[in-house]
């Protein structure tokens, strides 16, 4: 179940492009289904938007295939899915937690609303079958606004084959020229990367003034521009490897993540990156905590001050961001390759139907 089947381009949506060929690889017969009908004005007013994607996915699923041996939903698709089958309900955050983060962009009346509608319906989907999250703060967040523990954590994976290091100089620097070149963009000034949809909880309300304070100049890959971004539209896998390339650190100063698909991609091709210590990025400092000098809190002065200390041309500086990005390479190669995340999913679909078959 996908809150867009027909697409790929967000996370929930490529995380089930992704299992779905994983499946198709094992013989399995994949159907990627969505809600098949959109909110009128007044059920979007009353908050019952949500419960209707939620029911008339599950409709969907009834109508795609009876005898459907598993169903694998995401976050509050499916309420009222048809029993029968083995049930995996997969947590890519909550929206609770989102909303909360989300508070500060929110009139009174929005907050309540998203409250109202997305709380109740997730503290009973997660509840559909073996719960799998992608992050620990994931697992901790179910835990803590839906008193329901996860049944595994299995953070997403990336194609380390393809996202990985391109052009180096000789001294095994990053050498962004040939993919500003390939991309169309200046070789001779600071380039900061954004990814994805332009939202307040992903911080693209910061990225903006926070470049042009620090100098820098922000190119933006996904949906919807940026105003005063060079925007680059939504990218294929093998095009974002080259923005990541070109761009001289990723910038993601989001207030509220759990596992971002670009932090995953952009380390693995050697790309700084300057976030937050949100979601995934805990862990990730747990295991590297040098990597701390990299990272931000979600304000235009931390993150301007960071991309000045970037700039810098001090041994120090150098050394620090060529040392802790290197060894958060091998971190996401060694645990977030997309060679593991199948093979866990693939032990999490069996224990599943096993279980469901006894």
């Amino acid at each position: 179940m996908s809150p867009v089947p027909e697409g790929n381009a967000g996370g929930v949506e490529r995380f089930c492009w992704l299992l779905a060929e994983v499946l198709r690889g094992q013989g399995w017969r994949v159907s990627i289904v969505g809600p098949t009908r959109q909110p009128g004005r007044w059920v979007f007013r009353v908050g019952a938007s949500p419960l209707l994607w939620s029911v008339s996915t599950a409709r969907a699923v009834a109508a795609a295939d009876r005898s459907a041996e598993l169903i694998v939903g995401n976050g509050f698709l499916g309420l009222g899915v048809p029993k029968g089958a083995a049930r995996v309900q997969v947590f890519h955050g909550t929206s609770a937690a989102e909303i909360l983060a989300a508070r500060p962009s929110l009139v009174r009346r929005d907050f309540l609303r998203r409250i109202v509608s997305y709380w109740p319906l997730e503290a009973r989907t997660c509840r559909a079958g073996r719960l799998v999250v992608v992050s620990d703060s994931a697992a901790r967040e179910t835990k803590r606004y839906y008193r329901h523990a996860a049944t595994r954590v299995i953070p997403n994976g990336v194609d380390t084959e393809l996202f990985k290091p391109r052009e180096m100089h000789a001294d095994q620097r990053r050498d962004t020229g040939p993919a500003r070149a390939r991309l169309g963009l200046s070789g001779d000034t600071r380039l900061a990367l954004f990814v994805g949809r332009p939202e307040y909880r992903k911080g693209a309300d910061l990225v903006i003034e926070a470049c042009e304070r620090a100098g820098w100049k922000l190119v933006h890959a996904g949906s919807r521009g940026i105003p005063g971004a060079h925007h680059l539209g939504v990218l294929s896998p093998e095009e974002l490897v080259d923005a990541y390339a070109a761009a001289d650190c990723m910038l993601f100063p989001t207030r509220y993540e759990a596992c971002s698909y670009a932090i995953l991609e952009a380390l693995a091709c050697g790309t700084p990156v300057v976030s937050t210590r949100v979601g995934w990025m805990t862990t990730l400092l747990e295991q590297v905590p040098a990597y701390d000098a990299l990272c931000v809190s979600p304000n235009v002065e931390d993150i301007a001050a960071r991309l000045r200390w970037l700039e810098a041309e001090s041994e120090q500086a150098n050394k620090t961001v060529s040392e802790t990005t290197a060894r958060a390479r091998e971190f996401v190669c060694e645990h977030n390759s997309i060679e593991r995340w199948q093979a866990q999913w693939l032990e999490v679909i069996d224990e599943a139907v096993q279980a469901h078959a006894t």
